[in-house]
């Protein structure tokens, strides 16, 4: 009996795990990542320069109408997270969204954004809860946050796929070791009235 308890703690505890793997990209994303880091200035952010502590990461977005599929063009889009240590160091102590990282980006024609940053650290006391804040002006709701699958815990990763605003990024390695991730956002109700 002893045994049985043992093994159902086990792989009920080996079951809640979050599996950290992170693959290498395929030679399709490999080019993907090529044309993205191509995209004209406007739809290019650097939000961390070479010498912010962290893992670098490159991530790779197109934002569509969430009830359309259509892509949004020339849409803003704000972005901020936490440094390494999960601080998001706020120029304004009651606005989170004043981070020390944060900058923002206007889509293609074809709704994307190509942004280089580092991987944000776990905030508050909670772990695997990194994250990035996005604010899709005009929107309705205009707030949409990415999470990264191997940095979320069992719970979080259900709260994601229970939720439209927050969207789950499976990481990925590049051959020069960078992280890099390719997500679509959909989004509720954007003004695309006066783009």
């Amino acid at each position: 009996m002893g045994r049985l308890i043992f093994t159902v703690i086990f792989l009920s505890l080996f079951s809640c795990s979050i599996d950290r793997t992170i693959v290498e990209v395929s030679e399709t994303e490999d080019n993907i990542l090529i044309n993205f880091q191509k995209l004209g200035s406007k739809s290019l952010l650097k939000i961390a320069d070479k010498d912010e502590p962290g893992e670098k990461l490159l991530l790779c977005l197109t934002f569509i109408d969430k009830e359309s599929k259509r892509n949004l063009s020339n849409q803003l889009v704000k972005f901020y997270h936490t440094s390494i240590d999960g601080n998001y160091e706020p120029t304004d102590p009651n606005d989170e969204s004043s981070a020390r990282l944060n900058g923002q980006a206007v889509t293609n024609d074809n709704g994307q954004i190509y942004i280089e940053t580092i991987l944000p650290g776990d905030y508050g006391s909670s772990a695997d809860n990194r994250h990035i804040h996005t604010t899709v002006f005009g929107a309705r709701p205009e707030a949409y946050d990415i999470h990264f699958k191997q940095y979320t815990g069992y719970m979080g990763t259900n709260f994601v796929k229970g939720s439209d605003q927050h969207f789950l990024a499976d990481l990925k390695r590049t051959k020069e070791n960078e992280l890099v991730s390719f997500l679509t956002i959909e989004v509720k109700n954007p003004d695309q009235t006066t783009k």
